[in-house]
């Protein structure tokens, strides 16, 4: 069963609603900028997916292979979603920035965590 979840950022100038199910994973992306972000997202297919707001209200970062799309409200510098590199037919939403009722379930899990250790380990 899905339902209809509304977020945005912390100055409301940023808004957008998504169908998504009771039950959610969130995960803890360990990449550089989110790790440094502690950015804890949920996947969402982009046709469930709708911004309410106008473009020009975000600003764009990218970095490296620039395909995961980074965006950020201009007004306030909060993150609400962004379009990842890894998945690029989803849209990551910021847990923290959605409105959630409290008969949803959230399950954290750790994505790329293995190979962060890895990397760690061998520097």
């Amino acid at each position: 069963m899905e339902q209809l979840f509304q977020g945005g950022c912390h100055c409301c100038k940023v808004q957008f609603e998504f169908y998504g199910p009771l039950e959610m994973e969130v995960i803890q992306c360990v990449c550089s900028i989110c790790r440094m972000k502690q950015n804890h997202h949920v996947l969402i297919p982009q046709s469930k997916f709708k911004l309410l707001t106008s473009m020009e209200e975000l600003s764009l970062y990218t970095f490296n292979t620039k395909q995961a799309k980074h965006y950020f409200c201009k007004t306030c510098g909060v993150q609400s979603f962004f379009y990842p590199r890894s998945n690029p037919n989803m849209i990551a939403v910021t847990i923290y920035c959605v409105q959630l009722p409290s008969n949803v379930k959230l399950t954290k899990i750790t994505q790329g965590l293995e190979q962060s250790i890895k990397t760690i380990i061998q520097q």
